[in-house]
């Protein structure tokens, strides 16, 4: 357990499926996405993205990159010789990347890579910035993702995670839940997939800190300056960190 504010909060590991729910949906994933968001998804990234520009010479790591939209809005708005890096646990999910990256023609810019975000194969302080839209919540150890993150960010460098999360306003929590609890595995089955395909997404909310509790959690392993932004009503929550320190 931990504090914050005075109130303790438990952080819950979440608890896979058998085998990876998203190798079986990985054709429908973009679709899908764009259904449960009604198409704000792609806002969302790309407000992000702006924020995010990386200089020359400089490497980010999108983490749980899935089919790589987020890996493409980023390249579009970096330097040419910034270098990105997309990982994904998801082999099936990386054949949908590479296709969208090679018909972007952005092949030399962007590295696309199998990896498990909660073990990452890089070394100590070699990235500028970690991000990740819509994986933090489905890391099965949420603090040791944190961790990892941490380990392989350069001091200086930031930590930037989108993400759903509960809505502060009580009605519009409920409201939302209520959606994303019940609806979500519906749209996967109009899309022709199992329905218990899709059981997991919501359940990975159930388990998830609300936006102050993520914070929390950051700062407690070791990210400074962090500060989150609800964005439509807090249905997302951005939230954004800083490595300090020096290398060593």
């Amino acid at each position: 357990m931990m504090k914050t504010e005075g109130v303790e909060v438990g952080v819950s590991k979440q608890v896979l499926p058998l085998g990876n729910p998203f190798r079986s949906i990985a054709g429908i994933y973009d679709a899908m996405s764009i259904l449960i968001s009604f198409g704000l998804i792609g806002m969302w990234r790309k407000r992000v993205a702006r924020m995010l520009a990386v200089g020359t010479g400089e490497v980010a790591l999108d983490l749980g990159t899935g089919t790589a939209d987020f890996a493409i809005e980023l390249t579009r708005v970096s330097a040419v010789g910034a270098r990105i890096i997309g990982i994904d646990l998801t082999p099936e999910m990386l054949v949908q990347a590479r296709r969208k990256v090679y018909l972007q023609g952005l092949g030399t810019r962007i590295e696309l890579r199998v990896g498990n975000g909660e073990q990452l194969d890089l070394p100590d302080n070699s990235v500028d910035l970690c991000c990740s839209s819509f994986l933090v919540r489905t890391l099965t150890d949420l603090e040791q993702g944190l961790q990892e993150m941490w380990r392989v960010v350069r001091p200086g460098g930031r930590l930037v995670c989108l993400e759903v999360s509960h809505p502060p306003q009580p009605i519009l929590r409920a409201l939302f839940h209520g959606y994303f609890y019940n609806c979500a595995p519906l749209f996967g089955a109009l899309l022709g997939q199992n329905l218990s395909a899709y059981q997991y997404f919501p359940q990975s909310l159930r388990a998830f800190p609300d936006a102050p509790q993520l914070k929390a959690l950051m700062e407690k392993y070791g990210w400074k300056d962090v500060r989150f932004h609800y964005l439509t009503g807090g249905v997302v929550a951005l939230h954004i960190a800083t490595k300090k320190g020096s290398a060593t």
